[in-house]
């Protein structure tokens, strides 16, 4: 998860926290081969009586190690150096446990006594075990001292690297194998492999809810209108059809609703275009403030003009919402139109009724572009129902 991170980032700390990791994959599985007792009386692989302590020395003064030179990208995390030792560290700190694992279990019959049976006495006076704390105690100061556990991989990495130190201590403390403070040793172990792996799990799953948010937005985005917030033509011609067809499924009537902003060119030349943005503006959110339905919606379908589809309703109640429509423009606090008056809009109104109608989508908005146009036609702010009679005008 972690080289997987750092593949996506390029954050040179999760790549040497990586090899931090996959060096201490590496440890606990051979120590786990060769420990007696566990798949045979001496460990397997040829393993030495002392090689399954100096593989424990190892591994708990690499991993704190290994961490803190990790930790030492954060000092500089752009610079090129920072991301080679990145790389460096996510396949060297493993490469180097495994040539060192195999040095301990070839050469551990040559190497100093660390434990006498099960026990631990002898290993507390040797120089090894001094250093192994003095890594452990340094690299958990340098987490705190660089990172000020500021996110939560680095708060979740000062615990597992306390926890770390906590299972050395409790390892020679304890004085031998099995006792008490040893198998606490071993739980501190667990906690020291598994903490950062449970905040990685935890930032991942924050990370997928952001990006499913932002993935949300992004998809509203390219359905709504960069300007007004209303959905955008190309929304408007994917989902008319549809409309349609659930009407005729549903034996439902549909009202498609034309809308024009009257004489917007002259109150742009008279007030400018931020006047006009705002304008459009508020004759959407005039519109949007009458429908009520999720299934009512308003697209824009040209520069000021716009398309309010209003599936399951009849003509009377789409007559009724179109003068709602109306008043709620007229209540708007817009400056005066170019021509001398206030801002006012036209309506065409066309129908479709599935028990008597038989036409495609396409027809019913050549209808409502028909009514509207006679509105314009007729002095504008006014409504105009499509008929037989005004398409043979």
């Amino acid at each position: 998860m972690l080289a997987f991170e750092f593949h996506a980032s390029g954050d040179a700390f999760l790549g040497a926290l990586a090899g931090t990791y996959c060096f201490s994959v590496i440890m606990a599985f051979l120590q786990l081969l060769i420990f007696p007792g566990i798949f045979a009386p001496n460990g397997l692989l040829g393993a030495a009586p002392q090689s399954a302590a100096w593989i424990w020395v190892l591994w708990h003064s690499g991993y704190p190690l290994f961490a803190g030179l990790a930790l030492l990208t954060r000092l500089r995390p752009e610079s090129q150096l920072s991301r080679r030792a990145g790389v460096a560290l996510m396949f060297g700190a493993p490469a180097l446990g495994g040539l060192g694992a195999c040095f301990i279990i070839i050469k551990g019959g040559a190497l100093p006594t660390l434990v006498d049976g099960v026990s631990y006495e002898a290993m507390r006076h040797k120089p090894a075990v001094a250093v192994l704390f003095a890594i452990n105690t340094a690299a958990l100061a340098a987490c705190i001292r660089i990172t000020r556990l500021r996110d939560l991989v680095s708060l979740w990495l000062a615990i597992a690297l306390l926890a770390s130190l906590g299972d050395s201590e409790l390892g020679i403390i304890a004085g031998s194998r099995y006792s008490l403070g040893w198998y606490g040793g071993r739980m501190l172990a667990m906690i020291s492999s598994s903490v950062v792996l449970c905040a990685l799990i935890f930032e991942f799953s924050q990370l997928y809810g952001r990006l499913e948010s932002a993935n949300r937005r992004l998809a509203s985005r390219a359905l709504r209108d960069g300007l007004t917030g209303a959905f955008n033509r190309g929304y408007f011609i994917e989902q008319f059809p549809r409309k349609m067809s659930g009407a005729v499924r549903d034996r439902t009537p549909l009202c498609l609703v034309m809308i024009d902003v009257d004489h917007f060119k002259s109150y742009n030349d008279a007030h400018g275009h931020q006047a006009g943005d705002d304008c459009l503006i508020g004759v959407v959110g005039a519109i949007t403030g009458v429908l009520r339905r999720p299934a009512d919606f308003v697209a824009r379908y040209g520069g000021e003009e716009f398309a309010v589809v209003l599936p399951a309703t009849g003509r009377e109640g789409a007559l009724k919402l179109v003068a709602a429509i109306q008043c709620a423009v007229r209540r708007m606090e817009l400056p005066e139109a170019g021509r001398g008056g206030p801002v006012t809009i036209s309506f065409g109104l066309a129908s479709f009724d599935p028990e008597v109608d038989d036409f495609a989508p396409g027809e019913l908005i050549r209808r409502a572009d028909s009514a509207l146009y006679k509105a314009k036609q007729n002095g504008r702010d006014a409504v105009f129902e499509f008929s037989a009679a005004i398409d043979e005008i």
